[in-house]
């Protein structure tokens, strides 16, 4: 009788328009030990009764510190992308909070300091020569409205709109507003929202599916007005499922930066592939040394940061393809530590290598320590949403600026477990 009662009443609340909804759909969102267990590490969720905005508790936790070793690693990362005669450049989604309408009022957030940290971010990404457009500034704007979905964690296919022409702006000096004054939004698009599945398993009724506007693009491009005319060029977008939801670019962004940057856009973007899987893909499957691209956009949410170190060292560890290999362990791999004997000077290679015969995704964990005791812990993923047929079973791991200086041993472990295992290191 209580879920009937509380289905009748969030039936109720849904069918009256968003801006009279009285009440956030149910309390057990709010109340992390009443959520089913798959949503619980991502709550409480806060609710906006006015709008019925719903931000999750993991939404406001972010890490934009950048340290000297993030730092060191962006610079490698850049400096190996620009040997190869390719500009690299981040497309950052800024902290989904910050373009709440209503801040819920169960929700302790200070937008501040959030937007601060995050522009100090975006700042220092420039500095190590990635460009990349602070997108926070949109929250400030006319262009807030409607930017992310209420119920869905993905900006819409105007946020992806507004944010390329931020991206043309800064790379070219072209005014946002004119690029943005030139698109026709004459079409919609229907999101039936992942927080809205959290509804529906926690409170019994799922909300409607949002309809929101989307820009129709006339034309593709044309490469040679960004890439020295050269027709068979085209900037590459690497992303995640902003830019490819539904394993499709659900919200146009190739077509967004198409028309920003008057160019063709290939889009190797995956769904589900975090920080790292889309890019280690491009790395390895050859599309990086094809030629075909002098510019690639590295697409990333505020919550999978390029602050992340061991995706960093992963995806410059890929970049360190070829060298003189020195093997230091030959045998079987467990979801228990193994202990490897080899001591070394980090500054003699570029990366250690991992080769796992037929497993190619999951999760790899290397631990360094020197005579001193001094430990580095490495956790580099393989994700399962790339394509086979682009996965590889090398686990590469980019030495420089490792905390350690003299390595006196490492263990490893996985969780799949794997015979056959081969351990090198890179010169």
């Amino acid at each position: 009788m209580k879920q009937l009662l509380k289905t009748l009443a969030l039936a109720t609340a849904l069918a009256a328009p968003t801006s009279l909804l009285a009440t956030p759909y149910c309390e057990e969102l709010g109340i992390v030990n009443q959520l089913p267990k798959k949503y619980a590490k991502r709550g409480p969720f806060h609710v906006d009764a006015e709008t019925g905005w719903i931000v999750g508790a993991d939404q406001l936790k972010s890490n934009f510190a950048v340290t000297d070793e993030v730092n060191a690693l962006w610079a490698k990362i850049n400096a190996a992308f620009a040997a190869k005669g390719v500009k690299l450049v981040a497309l950052v989604a800024p902290p989904r909070p910050l373009f709440a309408p209503n801040v819920p009022k169960t929700m302790v957030y200070d937008a501040r300091k959030s937007k601060a940290e995050f522009a100090k971010y975006i700042s220092a990404l420039n500095d190590a020569g990635i460009v990349a457009p602070d997108l926070s500034n949109l929250a400030d704007t006319v262009d807030a409205t409607d930017y992310y979905f209420a119920r869905d964690t993905h900006w819409t296919p105007k946020g992806a709109a507004v944010s390329a022409a931020m991206l043309a702006e800064t790379l070219t000096g072209q005014t946002a507003k004119v690029s943005i004054e030139q698109l026709q939004f004459s079409d919609s698009y229907s999101e039936k929202g992942s927080l809205s599945t959290v509804v529906e398993k926690t409170c019994g009724v799922r909300p409607e599916a949002e309809i929101v506007d989307a820009p129709v693009y006339t034309q593709q491009g044309d490469a040679s007005a960004l890439l020295a005319d050269a027709s068979d060029q085209a900037i590459a977008l690497v992303g995640t499922s902003f830019s490819n939801r539904y394993q499709r670019d659900t919200y146009q962004v190739a077509g967004a930066v198409s028309h920003a940057l008057k160019a063709s856009v290939d889009n190797f973007s995956v769904t589900g592939g975090g920080l790292v899987g889309a890019m280690e893909a491009f790395i390895t499957g050859g599309a990086l040394d094809s030629g075909r691209y002098k510019t690639v956009i590295w697409e990333t949410p505020y919550t999978a940061s390029l602050t992340n170190v061991s995706g960093l060292r992963q995806i410059l560890g890929a970049l360190h393809q070829n060298g003189d290999e020195t093997e230091v362990y030959d045998g079987g791999i467990s979801p228990n530590w193994k202990q490897i004997d080899f001591d070394f000077s980090v500054s003699a290679y570029l990366s250690i290598r991992v080769h796992t015969p037929g497993v190619s995704t999951g999760k790899l964990e290397l631990e360094f320590y020197d005579a001193h005791g001094q430990k580095t812990r490495i956790k580099l993923i393989k994700s399962d949403r790339v394509e086979v047929s682009e996965r590889s079973d090398v686990w590469a791991i980019a030495l420089s600026a490792l905390p350690i200086v003299e390595v006196s041993g490492f263990k490893v472990k996985m969780k799949a477990g794997v015979k056959g295992a081969s351990i090198v290191l890179v010169k």
